[in-house]
């Protein structure tokens, strides 16, 4: 599930600043880190309860947290792995879970920073097992976070690889038995138990959807927003683990960087031209 879906186009800056990032155990967490965790998770969501929030983090074995330097949730994404076997050939399938981001955080890297950092150690510890990414959507950021940075399915560009649609329905199989609609390619919302992205935070503007990869999106999952979610899948090799690392390590903080720059040269050069307020011995002025 995804809650980094439209981040703050106001071109400010975060008001709440991620400090790191820490890979943890789920075994290992405090009942109050659970705690923040399913309090953030109601505060962007309808329909979590308690139960259902546990029952799912049991299931995992590794959460992403993002703090901030009081050590505050800024947000969090949770990890399960799944051995498989796909016509004789043992595969890996990363499963992200829950996952929610503080508004006040959205348009920081700091999760595919990690997640990116995440999939890299998997390559190392089993070189021989091929990698996969596999992916629930209801909203279009994290759909767009997958196509980005991976080789995945589905999408607008081409049809799905029929190796690609077998290892798809196999994980999707696997993890959620007949719910999975094969023919439309969905996780279907189970009805008064469904987890739905809060009024505010899912709808798609006329601007967003003149995106392609946005409209395929929709109409691939047109009831997004009541819950359904579309099962995507993304093989993870190193030339593009290695290229999302330098994007986000370099190439997107010195874009903010240089865009910081500008926007300040800019608010300079409109101080400077604007007419001279009058001064407090020669008139009203500002109040």
């Amino acid at each position: 599930m995804d809650v980094t879906d439209r981040e703050r186009g106001t071109g400010e800056p975060p008001r709440r600043l991620i400090a790191r990032t820490r890979l943890d155990r789920v075994r290992s967490l405090t009942a109050g880190e659970r705690g923040a965790m399913l309090a953030l998770m109601q505060r962007y969501y309808d329909g979590v309860t308690a139960a259902q929030f546990d029952r799912d983090l049991g299931e995992k074995r590794f959460v992403i947290r993002m703090l901030d330097a009081q050590g505050g949730l800024c947000g969090f994404s949770t990890i399960q792995e799944l051995r498989l076997d796909h016509e004789g050939v043992p595969i890996r399938v990363v499963f992200s879970g829950d996952t929610v981001i503080d508004r006040a955080c959205w348009g920081q890297k700091n999760l595919q920073r990690a997640f990116t950092r995440y999939l890299i150690r998997c390559l190392i510890l089993e070189p021989r097992r091929r990698l996969y990414w596999f992916l629930l959507s209801k909203g279009y950021k994290t759909y767009l976070l997958m196509r980005h940075n991976l080789e995945s399915y589905p999408n607008c560009k081409r049809a799905t690889p029929p190796d690609f649609a077998a290892i798809l329905e196999l994980t999707a199989r696997h993890k959620f038995g007949e719910r999975y609609d094969a023919a439309r390619g969905v996780l279907p919302a189970e009805g008064d138990d469904a987890q739905t992205v809060k009024e505010g935070f899912r709808e798609v503007t006329p601007a967003e959807l003149a995106d392609p990869e946005i409209a395929f999106f929709v109409q691939k999952n047109p009831g997004y927003a009541r819950g359904d979610e579309l099962c995507c899948l993304a093989i993870v090799r190193w030339r593009e683990l290695l290229w999302a690392a330098v994007r986000y390590s370099v190439a997107v903080p010195m874009r903010r960087l240089l865009g910081g720059r500008r926007r300040a040269a800019r608010r300079l050069a409109t101080a400077s031209a604007a007419p001279a307020e009058a001064s407090p011995t020669s008139g009203p002025g500002p109040r």
